[in-house]
């Protein structure tokens, strides 16, 4: 296995943070996502006093971009780790390129947005 980062990954805390927020978010609560939950194993607890303050904060960034962004974004974090890139381009109708641009600008967008 190589050291060196793959173009195709994605990563940094503006990843790691969308990660939480899409275990969050993964009942469709709040946000009312149509991504549902389904057979996953780790949904959290819809107990929204156990949030971390930033998943509210990324609702509100999400709310700010283009809904096409957004889609982007819910599908690959919401189905987090089972879909990769080129499968949630698929499903949105978009190219592989295009996707990974998108979703590597929201993480972008969320770590600049989001203070430590």
């Amino acid at each position: 296995m190589s050291a060196v980062m793959s173009r195709d990954e994605i990563e940094g805390r503006g990843h790691e943070l969308l990660i939480v927020w899409g275990r969050h978010r993964r009942g469709g609560e709040r946000m009312r996502s149509p991504v549902a939950s389904g057979g996953w194993d780790e949904p959290l607890d819809p107990a929204y006093e156990d949030e971390p303050d930033f998943v509210v904060e990324i609702d509100d960034v999400l709310k700010e971009i283009v809904p096409m962004a957004v889609e982007l974004t819910k599908v690959f974090y919401l189905e987090h780790p089972k879909l990769g890139v080129w499968q949630v381009a698929e499903r949105c109708r978009k190219t592989y390129q295009f996707s990974l641009l998108t979703i590597r600008g929201v993480c972008a967008l969320v770590e600049s947005r989001i203070s430590e």
